[in-house]
């Protein structure tokens, strides 16, 4: 290892900032990580073209569409060409939107699924919210997770 002088050390700015800005909500062009080991996903996050929201499958006030998603919600992603349905397991939040108990990710992630609503790949990569359980329709996702916080 190169041994660093005493001025490196002081002066020499590191590398601890975020290149993103942190989200009051997902909104469309949101660019995400793929957190499952489906093709698909790990085809996406080499080739350096991230997938982005394209449309949020959220109620919002008074039954009316909004376009604002959040942990837990259903969108629409192009991926590789391709509009895949996911859901958010990880949001790069805002403290303002914080839930109590539930962690922030450093990235924006979701899980691709199938046409069945199923998830594409068979394991998640990334430890998931422990909250998203008392959704009936990420039970598989959480299940399959390698780790639950």
């Amino acid at each position: 290892l190169k041994m660093m002088t005493l001025f490196q050390r002081l002066f020499v700015p590191k590398r601890q900032f975020s290149t993103t800005a942190l989200l009051n909500w997902i909104h469309l062009k949101t660019r995400f990580r793929v957190v499952d080991n489906s093709d698909l996903g790990k085809q996406a996050m080499l080739s350096g073209k991230p997938p982005y929201c394209i449309r949020v499958y959220r109620q919002g006030r008074l039954g009316k569409a909004t376009n604002r998603g959040q942990l837990g919600d259903k969108i629409l992603v192009a991926i590789k060409g391709e509009l895949r349905r996911a859901y958010i397991v990880g949001w790069k939040a805002h403290h303002s939107q914080i839930r109590h108990g539930v962690p922030r990710s450093d990235s924006n992630n979701i899980i691709l699924l199938d046409a069945n609503e199923n998830p594409l790949g068979n394991k998640v990569l990334v430890p998931v919210p422990a909250w998203l359980q008392s959704n009936p329709d990420l039970a598989k996702i959480v299940q399959s997770a390698s780790k639950v916080v």
